[in-house]
């Protein structure tokens, strides 16, 4: 690994996640809003899913927050699901809001709302509008 590889990987991150602390299955999203500010709350990931493991959610949470960053180093999470993750764009009340629904798709063939990703600001089209 290269220096430059290191303070990379080690800067401090745009966006970063904590789990809620008043909702088990929820994700706060947190953003620093100066270079040198504390992290503020911008939004939330919501498992619906009630019987999804709580590790495998934060994976999810995880990949959300490293493609917030801009960041290509995801977490494999497909291959041991047996799964996969759709999502669509919901629509807002506002173009500064962003509210992406997940989709899982099991053995079945029948995809069920898994979570829901809420922030309070417009993403761009990383994750492009349906996938």
């Amino acid at each position: 690994m290269a220096f430059d590889d290191f303070n990379t990987i080690t800067a401090k991150k745009h966006y970063i996640y904590r789990q809620n602390p008043v909702h088990q299955q929820s994700f706060m999203i947190l953003k620093q809003l100066s270079v040198e500010g504390a992290y503020q709350p911008v939004g939330d990931y919501t498992v619906l899913d009630s019987e999804e493991e709580h590790s495998l959610s934060e994976k999810k949470v995880m990949n959300l927050v490293a493609l917030m960053n801009d960041e290509d180093h995801l977490i494999d999470i497909g291959s041991g699901t047996g799964t996969r993750m759709h999502y669509h764009r919901a629509s807002t009340d506002s173009p500064d809001k962003t509210r992406i629904i997940f989709y899982e798709l099991g053995k079945l063939g029948v995809s069920k709302e898994n979570a829901v990703l809420s922030l309070e600001e417009g993403l761009q089209d990383e994750l492009g509008s349906e996938h």
